[in-house]
């Protein structure tokens, strides 16, 4: 009886984790070929071939549904984590372009459908901080309005939408994009190197003044005269 039940519970959480793949392949599946149309319990029911209660019992809210949707997209894509500096940034093109160069179906479902839509706003600000964090150094003698712009075109770059613009506008193949974006990314930060580079060597320039005013002969002549003052 004791094995049969630890037989069991293994081959039933099996079972589950299967069933719970089904349910989040037919709603990719569902996200990229038919895009305007809304991402629910029923359809996805309907593609798996799985009773709806067990979509329901499995994710029973939209929102739980959705996140599982998305976590998967970024294990396929391998975009769940965002480079710390912008040297690892750099660093990620060729990875993060080269797997929407091998995903475009995902990539424009994600893009164009109305649950992707929905997920990519829900996801935004972290995505945001993501590129903020990495341009931390860069743009820490920037104004607070500049720095805004330059990481909201960095945000740009480093995005699907403009993967999907070169592919489709400019007749980009696979690889090109990735060194379309380094070279645009290096090119805006060797021109934020000169800002870097005068403001640290004038912190340095003023580090080293004295901190107090010295005291001698020579700036005597500075302290006010009190002759003819009468008490």
């Amino acid at each position: 009886m004791n094995e049969a039940r630890g037989y069991s519970s293994p081959l039933r959480k099996q079972q589950a984790e299967d069933t719970r793949r089904r349910i989040v392949d037919a709603a990719l599946e569902l996200i990229q070929e038919t895009r305007q149309e809304t991402l629910s319990h029923e359809r996805i029911a309907k593609r798996s071939e799985i009773a709806l209660r067990t979509v329901y019992r499995h994710f029973p809210t939209r929102t739980e549904l959705l996140d599982a949707v998305w976590q998967e997209s970024d294990r396929r894509l391998q975009l769940a984590h965002y480079p710390d500096t912008e040297s690892d940034m750099l660093a990620s093109l060729e990875s993060v372009y080269g797997n929407m160069d091998a995903h475009p179906g995902l990539i424009r479902g994600l893009l164009h459908s109305n649950a992707g839509q929905e997920m990519r706003r829900r996801d935004n600000e972290r995505r945001r901080q993501g590129v903020v964090k990495a341009l931390a150094d860069a743009t820490s003698q920037l104004s607070e309005d500049e720095r805004r712009q330059v990481i909201a075109v960095f945000q740009s770059l480093y995005s699907a939408r403009t993967w999907e613009m070169m592919r489709d506008r400019a007749h980009l193949k696979d690889g090109e994009v990735s060194k379309a974006v380094g070279w645009a990314m290096r090119t805006l930060l060797d021109s934020l190197a000169p800002i870097r580079s005068s403001t640290r060597s004038l912190r340095s320039r003023l580090q080293r003044l004295p901190r107090s005013q010295p005291k001698g002969p020579r700036y005597e002549s500075l302290r006010p005269s009190t002759d003819g003052v009468v008490d």
